[in-house]
């Protein structure tokens, strides 16, 4: 699991509670994901069967 993930769901689990909290949280979460993409110059596809 990498570092962004992780401690992005340690904070979500932290503030469940919460509401502005986790919706800060969330929104970190998703410029995590979006740096990725970037990064990596690939889209992570999941296979849904």
């Amino acid at each position: 699991m990498a570092l962004p993930e992780k401690m992005t769901r340690s904070l979500l689990r932290a503030t469940s509670d919460k509401t502005d909290l986790n919706k800060k949280v969330l929104r970190l979460h998703r410029s995590f994901k979006e740096v990725d993409k970037i990064i990596n110059g690939k889209v992570k596809k999941s296979d849904k069967k």
